[in-house]
């Protein structure tokens, strides 16, 4: 008898310890999901804290640039703003680094070249290098056969038939001047076999958007030799001068012969692509828009696009 009641004594232990280690069991999955979600949580809010930073930041440069003095390359911003600023940002695209967190660029748009109704000849000569001449007429004819109506295909060019040939792609030209957004510049032939790293380079020149007269003397070494028709040394050295006698600047520029007054110039358009990173932990945020800060009068703007991710 003694040794049933030990028996069941033994079995309701047993139990019980089971019990108690499913319950530990339990708890520890309810914590572990608990960190999760805090760690979650945690992250959702660093991300938000970010993007609102981010739109912050935003707004005080629209403020600084409708409020700001200018001169041919570069804002001069005034003081007493929610962020410090550089008193002098030059719309070419640079970044500057306003905190450990935060970073900006902005660029005019009369440093770049828009996409909406390609100048098929100057993306080919800013897409290739000196020696690439056969590359270079590849690009130009295609970008034009990309936007023409027919299917006759240009000497180097290429129409509908030459993309159904190609494997993997299932797409044929647009078949109008008017291109849609920058990344479609990339599908076209010639431009689709650039290296990634060619093809970002061309991307800091392109910019989906109204037009603006292009200011020589905020646009690169490169970008001003292929316009004015000099070697990369002869562009180089007449950079030189825009920062150290604008005038003599201005003076040999337009006595060059392929100088065109009626689409080059000096002056910024306010036509603005502006990129916000702001980090803050682990989330890192990124807002990038493009903003016509001349659009309808003085003092007010546009925003021509916008997105944050």
């Amino acid at each position: 008898m003694q040794c049933f009641r030990r028996t069941r004594s033994g079995f309701a232990l047993s139990i019980v310890l089971w019990i108690v280690a499913a319950l530990l069991l339990g708890i520890a999955f309810i914590v572990s999901l608990s960190k999760d979600n805090l760690a979650l949580t945690k992250r959702l809010h660093n991300k938000l804290d970010s993007r609102l930073e981010a739109e912050s930041i935003l707004e005080a440069l629209k403020f600084a640039i409708l409020t700001s003095d200018y001169d041919n390359s570069s804002l001069l911003i005034i003081d007493n703003l929610p962020y410090k600023f550089p008193k002098k940002i030059i719309l070419d695209g640079r970044k500057y680094k306003i905190s450990k967190e935060i970073t900006i660029s902005l660029q005019d748009a009369s440093s770049m070249l828009k996409v909406t109704y390609p100048d098929a000849n100057m993306i080919a000569l800013l897409a290739t290098k000196n020696n690439e001449r056969e590359f270079l007429y590849t690009i130009k004819d295609s970008i034009n056969d990309w936007m023409d109506e027919d299917n006759v295909v240009r000497l180097n060019g290429a129409e509908k038939s030459f993309y159904n040939l190609k494997k993997g792609v299932d797409y044929g030209p647009r078949n109008s001047p008017a291109l849609q957004s920058v990344e479609e510049l990339r599908l076209i032939n010639g431009i689709n076999s650039l290296s990634s790293k060619r093809w970002n380079d061309l991307k800091k020149y392109l910019y989906f958007g109204d037009g603006a007269t292009v200011n020589l003397s905020l646009i690169t070494p490169s970008y001003l030799a292929k316009i004015l028709k000099l070697d990369f040394y002869e562009a180089s050295v007449l950079h030189r001068y825009e920062a150290s006698d604008f005038n003599k600047f201005v003076t040999i520029i337009r006595e060059n012969k392929n100088y065109n007054d009626e689409y080059m110039g000096f002056a910024l358009s306010f036509k603005i692509k502006i990129d916000i990173m702001v980090k803050n932990h682990t989330s890192v945020s990124k807002l990038h828009t493009f903003i016509n800060f001349r659009s309808l009068s003085k003092n007010s703007l546009s925003v021509e696009k916008s997105e944050i991710y």
